[in-house]
């Protein structure tokens, strides 16, 4: 008896050590033709200080896993109370009319301009998050607005 036991548990040890040792693809990571991971740079978004006074701000983008020619698209949020539940917390949502397409260059790089008004930068302090989406890459970046200094 005590030997079915041990002998059923043996078994029972080797399958799990047999399927504990098989490949498991726990990361889908790139490679290139020759085999070897391909590892890519993080994109990098950048602005100036946005300060009061100021009629506009361009913000710079550098998006290397993007392919030259790709739409990207730019879109500004705002902590704002929702419109579907006026009595509810804010929420990181879009300005109305913010959204813009920008196209990325040979180099990876392109650039997108906001007036202070169409960003809904009107007081010092004033935050707001400015989104990119592509089929690519994508990015982020916060926006406060400054005091003149």
């Amino acid at each position: 008896m005590k030997a079915k036991i041990i002998l059923t548990l043996s078994f029972f040890a080797a399958i799990a050590i047999m399927l504990g040792c098989t490949k498991q693809p726990y990361f889908d990571i790139p490679y290139d033709e020759n085999g070897n991971v391909y590892i890519t740079e993080i994109s990098k978004i950048t602005a100036d200080p946005v300060v009061v006074g100021q009629a506009s701000f361009t913000i710079n983008c550098y998006f290397p896993n993007a392919k030259s020619g790709d739409v990207m698209k730019a879109t500004v949020l705002q902590q704002q109370v929702p419109s579907w539940d006026p009595t509810g917390a804010k929420q990181l949502l879009p300005i109305a009319g913010s959204d813009k397409n920008i196209t990325v260059g040979n180099d990876f790089k392109t650039s997108v301009t906001y007036t202070l008004a169409e960003a809904n930068l009107i007081n010092v302090g004033d935050a707001v998050t400015v989104v990119f989406s592509g089929a690519t890459d994508s990015g982020i970046i916060k926006i406060v607005l400054q005091a003149a200094p």
